[in-house]
């Protein structure tokens, strides 16, 4: 089965009087990558969520938002030393006329005014909405995968037919080369034997004859149908297939100089192209 590395997945745990949602996105990366958007969890949660990514995905960039409805709680607190020594500073000072002062005075004197902000811990919640929100993110990416399946296996099924046409063309392909050659050869009356003319044939059809590119291209055909069948992932071990069939194609299309079965050469090398860039959007 394929699974993209492109999906979305959310969760929410909720207590009494605490509610924590988890949103997690993925797109596509060569590694495991996590950001944390939103609520600053504690390290502990961190390391966590982390881990559990991890444990679930092997490839994808994710962003993680928690968010949660705790209504914080601040309280305020004055220094009293802090502001009788400030006092006893402006008094002492002849540029200030008066020692009154405003709370807007006050909130810009690091240590004169502290606000404590209260937090619950949502740790608990947090991981049963983030485990949720992971299922939930597989599933995405599972559907993803199943789309991306689809487009593959129809672009493998034309490579298939390309091949076996290509396949059965290519001994009449050959013929047709050689007595072009050969034409062309006595045409231009160079007085050559024979045997002369046998062994040019050779060396020029031997350096466009197509069997070693259809036997490979059959062989990487049948890794990739292999693959597919696996419950390995996909990703980068079809990549490197696709890479290595792509080489193929190219060498097939260059030595093809029969119109139509040129263009179908080239159509199949656009073919593994594409095949390419889906291969990029798997896990």
């Amino acid at each position: 089965m394929f699974y993209s590395m492109t999906g979305y997945g959310n969760g929410t745990a909720a207590s009494r009087d605490l509610e924590v949602l988890c949103e997690i996105k993925s797109v596509n990366n060569r590694f495991v990558e996590i950001s944390f958007r939103g609520y600053s969890v504690p390290n502990e949660f961190e390391e966590y969520i982390k881990s559990q990514i991890k444990k679930k995905f092997l490839r994808g960039s994710f962003e993680i938002k928690i968010n949660d409805n705790f209504q914080s709680e601040h309280e305020y607190e004055i220094n009293q030393q802090s502001l009788k020594n400030l006092k006893d500073s402006l008094k002492s000072s002849k540029d200030f006329n008066s020692s009154d002062l405003r709370l807007s005075d006050l909130k810009d004197i690091p240590g004169l005014l502290v606000v404590k902000t209260s937090k619950k811990d949502i740790s608990s919640l947090g991981k049963k909405a983030l485990n949720l929100a992971i299922q939930n993110l597989f599933n995405s990416r599972a559907i993803e995968g199943e789309k991306i399946e689809k487009i593959v296996s129809s672009k493998l099924s034309f490579l298939i037919k390309a091949h076996l046409k290509l396949t059965r063309s290519a001994p009449a392909l050959l013929q047709h080369r050689i007595k072009s050659i050969k034409k062309k050869l006595i045409q231009k009356n160079l007085n050559l034997q024979t045997d002369d003319i046998s062994n040019e044939v050779s060396v020029i059809a031997l350096k466009h004859d197509i069997a070693e590119e259809l036997e490979r291209i059959s062989f990487h055909i049948e890794s990739l149908q292999k693959l597919f069948k696996s419950k390995d992932a996909h990703g980068k071990k079809m990549d490197f297939i696709l890479q290595e069939l792509f080489r193929e194609v190219n060498t097939l299309s260059v030595k093809i100089e029969k119109p139509d079965l040129k263009d179908l050469a080239l159509t199949m090398k656009l073919k593994v192209e594409e095949l390419r860039e889906q291969a990029q959007n798997l896990e």
